[in-house]
C-alpha cells in the first residue's frame, strides 16, 4: 500500500512538473521577433534599422517573389497579361485566403496578379507557380535561386505563397532588396501594387494594404500575417524627388504594424535625397543565413504552429484543421484578414488618434518628447503661404523598441499623439477654436456622437497664425468622399458645425 502511495505522489509530482514546463497556449505561443529597416530607394543607404539581419518567416510577402518572377515571364514574353492560368486541384484546395477558383478553371495573368497584390490569394500563387515551374517545389527553388541573384543572401523559399513551412525564412533587409528590385527591374509591372481593389465575376476584392490612401505618397507593396510571423509589411512611397523602403516584420496587431510603418518613414524622409534613379541594392553585405540558424527559426514556427493548434482544438472541440469562429486572438488563424476581424472583434472601444499640427516648429507641442518628421506638405485649407508638419505615431500595443521617443498616451485629453492629416482622404472640420485644447475638447465630443462612425479615423488641430491671432481648426482625417459627407450630416444634426475637405492628393 506505502508502495502505491509513493508511486502515485511521484506521478503527480512529474505531472506537475510538466504543466509547469509546457506552460499554457498563453505563454507557450511566444511573440513573433520583430525587426525593422527603411532604406533610400535613390543611393542604397539604410535610414533606420532595427535587427534588419535576423531570420524572419515572410508570410505574403513571399508573393512579391512570385510576382517577380511572373513579371520576368511576362518581359521575355512567355506570358502575356492574358495569358490563362489554370488552377489545378492542390491549388485549388490551398487554405484561404484565396480568391475560390474551382479546379481546372483559368484566371488571366492580369486578374492573377491583381489577386495576389490585393487579396493575397494563395490558390492563386500555387497556380502561378504551378503553370510557370510545373510545380510549386521547383517554382520554389527558382524562387530561391532569383533571390540568391538579388543579393537576398539570407532568404529561402519553399512555398509561392508564404503559408507555413518551417524552413522558409527572410530577413528585413532582403525584403527591402526585393521591394526595391521589383521596382527598378519591373517599372512598367510595378504600379499594380497601388491597386486597392479590382472586380472579379460580381464580387469586389479590396486590399489588405491600409498604408494606400492613408500615408503620403504610398504607392505599394505588401502586407503578410501567419502565427509564427506576426503581422509584416513592405512600403514603397515617394514624395517628390526621394522615394523610400520600409519593411515592418513582427508587429503584434495589423494597425500597430502600420503605425510602427507610418512612424518610421516619416522620421526617415526627411533624410532621403532627392533623385530620378534607383539604386540596384542596399548598402552592406550579410553572409548566407548558416544551416543552424535556419533551423533554430524552424523549430520556433513549429513550437507556435503546434501551440496554436492545441489551442484551437481544445477552444473549438473541432479538428485543428477547421477553421474556429474569432475569439478575439489570432492565435487560430495564418489568415491576416480573419486574423485581423478577430482583434477588432475584441476591441470594445476603438480609438480615435489625436495629433497636433502646426506650420512653426517652434511651437509644436511637447517637443522635448516629439520627434519632428517628414518635411513639410501644403495646408489642405490651400493658403499656400502655411505649412504643416506631422508628428509621430504612437499606439498601444505597438512594438516598444520605436526609432525615436514618442509621448504615451496619458489621462488627460490630448495625451495620445499619433499621425494627423493624411492628404490622399477625406478630411472634416468642426470649427476653428481659440487654444489647442478647446479644438481637441471639441473633436472628444464629436466623436462622442458616433464613436462607430469615427473609429479608426485620425483627429487632428491644425494651427493657424492670421497676423497676430492664433486660432486651432479641429479635424478628423482617413475617410472617403461618401463617409465625410455622412459624418457631417450626423454632426450636424446634433448641431456641431462640420465641412468637408477634399483630398490634395
Amino acid at each position: 500500500m506505502m508502495f502505491v502511495t509513493a508511486f502515485r505522489h511521484l506521478m503527480l509530482s512529474l505531472a506537475l512538473l510538466l504543466a509547469a514546463a509546457v506552460g499554457t497556449p498563453e505563454t507557450a505561443l511566444a511573440k513573433a521577433k520583430f525587426s525593422a529597416l527603411a532604406v533610400d530607394a535613390r543611393t542604397g543607404d539604410i535610414l533606420f534599422a532595427s535587427n534588419p539581419d535576423g531570420l524572419r518567416h515572410p508570410a505574403s510577402l513571399t508573393k512579391v517573389m512570385t510576382l517577380y518572377i511572373l513579371f520576368q515571364e511576362l518581359k521575355a514574353g512567355r506570358l502575356t497579361l492574358a495569358s490563362r492560368i489554370t488552377v489545378s486541384r492542390y491549388a485549388a484546395g490551398r487554405p484561404p485566403t484565396k480568391l475560390g477558383v474551382g479546379a481546372g478553371k483559368t484566371v488571366s495573368v492580369e486578374e492573377a496578379i491583381k489577386a495576389l497584390i490585393t487579396l493575397s490569394a494563395n490558390d492563386i500563387a500555387v497556380a502561378v507557380g504551378e503553370n510557370i515551374a510545373g510545380s510549386e517545389t521547383a517554382f520554389a527553388q527558382r524562387m530561391t535561386n532569383t533571390a540568391r541573384s538579388l543579393g537576398m543572401s539570407r532568404t529561402t523559399f519553399r512555398n509561392a505563397s508564404g503559408l507555413p513551412d518551417p524552413r522558409q525564412v527572410t530577413t528585413a533587409r532582403d525584403m527591402a532588396t526585393l521591394s526595391l528590385r521589383v521596382q527598378r527591374d519591373f517599372p512598367q509591372y510595378y504600379p499594380y501594387f497601388r491597386t486597392t481593389s479590382f472586380k472579379f465575376g460580381k464580387r469586389m476584392i479590396r486590399t489588405h494594404n491600409r498604408l494606400l490612401g492613408r500615408f503620403e505618397g504610398t504607392d505599394g507593396i505588401k502586407t503578410g500575417y501567419i502565427r509564427a510571423s506576426g503581422f509584416n509589411l513592405t512600403t514603397s512611397a515617394r514624395r517628390g524627388d526621394k522615394r523610400i523602403i520600409g519593411v515592418v516584420m513582427g508587429g503584434r496587431t495589423g494597425r500597430a504594424r502600420d503605425n510602427y510603418m507610418i512612424a518610421m518613414l516619416s522620421k526617415a524622409f526627411p533624410k532621403c535625397k532627392s533623385g530620378s534613379t534607383l539604386a540596384n541594392a542596399i548598402e552592406g553585405t550579410v553572409p548566407r543565413a548558416s544551416e543552424a540558424e535556419v533551423k533554430v527559426a524552424a523549430a520556433e514556427e513549429t513550437d507556435v504552429e503546434a501551440v496554436a493548434k492545441r489551442s484551437k482544438k481544445r477552444r473549438t472541440g473541432r479538428a485543428a484543421d477547421q477553421m474556429p469562429e474569432p475569439e478575439g486572438d489570432t492565435g487560430g488563424y495564418d489568415n491576416e484578414q480573419m486574423a485581423e476581424q478577430a482583434q477588432n472583434a475584441s476591441n470594445s472601444l476603438p480609438g480615435t488618434t489625436f495629433a497636433a499640427v502646426s506650420e512653426d516648429a517652434s511651437v509644436a507641442p511637447d517637443q522635448a518628447d516629439l520627434a519632428r518628421v517628414s518635411g513639410e506638405v501644403a495646408n489642405p485649407d490651400t493658403q499656400p503661404e502655411q505649412k504643416i508638419a506631422a508628428v509621430a505615431p504612437v499606439e498601444a500595443g505597438m512594438p516598444s523598441d520605436l526609432p525615436f521617443k514618442v509621448k504615451k498616451p496619458g489621462d488627460t485629453q490630448g495625451g495620445q499623439v499619433v499621425v494627423p492629416s493624411v492628404q490622399s482622404s477625406w478630411n472634416i472640420q468642426i470649427g476653428a477654436y481659440p487654444s489647442k485644447k478647446s479644438a481637441q475638447d471639441a473633436l472628444y465630443k464629436a466623436r462622442k456622437v458616433n464613436s462607430k462612425l469615427f473609429a479608426e479615423k485620425q483627429a487632428y488641430t491644425v494651427e493657424v497664425k492670421k497676423g497676430e491671432e492664433t486660432i486651432f481648426r479641429a479635424r478628423m482625417s482617413g475617410f472617403t468622399a461618401k463617409s465625410a459627407k455622412t459624418a457631417c450630416r450626423t454632426l450636424k444634426r446634433k448641431g456641431v458645425d462640420c465641412a468637408t475637405l477634399a483630398p490634395q492628393s
